[in-house]
């Protein structure tokens, strides 16, 4: 059959036999997937602490822990990999509650391997669909809350502005006027210090008239 191009994504091969596992192995490698192998539960504990997978094969029959429990693990821990059990015909039973646990589909022992290349293709483009929700969720969350903090800053500034306005149509002594511009100020801006300049014409300077934070002005 056609190969595909390398680099197509990793895949962990779990089984504690070795030959099946070198067959996946040496198959998938010369489709152009990285592939590593693990022999049980251990293993894959360690290979998935080394670096992310995007598919697990995984056989429903290992002694010791058997791979439901692997199955549930990887759930638990990793649960956007995508786990394909491997199972012999008459361990269906065991890949219903597979499927219910979240596997994505299985692969029947003996292989037929252009239906192993068929199921993995089908695996990874899940992962890839999955992985650029993942992205596309993370750009428009970012998107939300910038135009959420572009709101409030702009909610900020009519509040401040109506304030002045207001305070404007009020009887007020230009030193309650300074403070009030101030208030709205740190309102608006959230400033937690400022100095108000008032042009002294006769001296030809600026002279601090108001401040918020700092030491008196003068």
């Amino acid at each position: 059959m056609e190969r595909e191009e390398k680099g197509l994504g990793r895949i962990l091969v779990v089984d504690d036999e070795e030959s099946v596992a070198r067959l996946l192995r040496d198959w998938l490698s010369s489709e152009g997937y990285e592939v590593r192998c693990a022999n049980g539960y251990d293993q894959v504990r360690e290979e998935m602490k080394t670096s992310p997978f995007d598919l697990v094969t995984l056989d429903i029959m290992m002694p010791g822990v058997d791979g439901l429990e692997v199955l549930r693990w990887l759930k638990e821990r990793y649960p956007d990999v995508g786990v394909i059990m491997a199972t012999a015909m008459g361990q269906l039973d065991s890949v219903l509650e597979a499927m219910r646990t979240g596997a994505i589909n299985y692969l029947l022992k003996p292989f037929n391997m252009d239906l192993v290349s068929e199921e993995i293709k089908r695996g990874m483009e899940r992962q890839r669909l999955i992985a650029e929700n993942r992205a596309y969720q993370r750009e428009l969350e970012q998107k939300v809350e910038e135009r959420t903090a572009q709101l409030r800053q702009k909610v900020r500034e009519l509040d401040g502005l109506d304030r002045l306005v207001h305070f404007q149509m009020g009887v007020h002594s230009l030193e309650e006027g300074y403070a009030e511009v101030l208030e709205v100020l740190q309102q608006v801006l959230d400033v937690q210090r400022a100095i108000i300049y008032r042009a002294d014409e006769e001296m030809g300077v600026l002279k601090g008239v108001a401040a918020m934070g700092l030491s008196a002005p003068g």
